[in-house]
């Protein structure tokens, strides 16, 4: 059996299979991951075949699923108005995040391929005991904003943010973009928030007649 080495983890075996002139031979293609510095028995993750074009059509969309769910994603950065640490009970606090994919480039059985993760739900966690707010929306910064919150007392809170992903991938230089299946979350935070309560305070007239 002749084999050839392919991505780091993953080898491609040829038992002589017999391809047209127009067909490209696809080895077997077999997996192992290392856990904890060791290597795990190799898994046969598809049969060799003499298709080029199932190579694109099957081999390539499985692959960039696997990418997709190994892929590290940068978390959404939680941005908060007002922005210097506290707000104010009863007032809007605002917050808001990109809604920018995260997209790495790479490649699949020797293919250039993009990889990207696309967000597709924000869950909002005001830090209070209240339920979190799902929406697709990132949200934006004052005047234009769409997300806030009403704090109704005193104290300290941490905004939360989970942000769900959905994978997709392109081959290098195709102006499509495909989805695969599967999400994936990421967690983030902003720092300490206090919460203050505004009170009426009246001053001496020192100007007054």
């Amino acid at each position: 059996m002749l084999a050839e080495s392919c991505d780091e983890g993953h080898q491609l075996a040829y038992e002589g299979i017999e391809c047209e002139d127009d067909e490209q031979a696809v080895g077997a293609l077999f997996e192992q991951r290392q856990v904890s510095g060791e290597w795990s028995d190799a898994a046969l993750v598809e049969d060799e075949s003499c298709l080029a074009e199932r190579r694109r059509q099957v081999d390539i969309p499985a692959a960039a699923a696997r990418a997709f769910q190994e892929m590290q994603i940068a978390p959404s950065e939680v941005n908060v108005q007002p922005p210097d640490g506290w707000t104010l009970v009863n007032a809007d606090t605002i917050a808001f995040t990109d809604r920018e994919p995260r997209t790495v480039s790479t490649e699949l059985f020797g293919i250039p391929v993009d990889i990207r993760a696309v967000p597709s739900n924000y869950s909002w966690d005001f830090g209070d005991g209240t339920a979190p707010l799902s929406t697709t929306d990132p949200g934006a910064p004052y005047p234009a904003h769409t997300i806030a919150h009403a704090y109704a007392k005193q104290g300290t809170a941490t905004i939360s943010l989970t942000t769900t992903w959905s994978g997709q991938f392109r081959l290098a230089g195709e102006p499509t973009w495909r989805d695969v299946p599967g999400e994936a979350t990421t967690s983030s935070s902003s720092g300490s928030l206090e919460i203050l309560e505004a009170r009426a305070r009246l001053v001496e007239d020192l100007y007054g007649g």
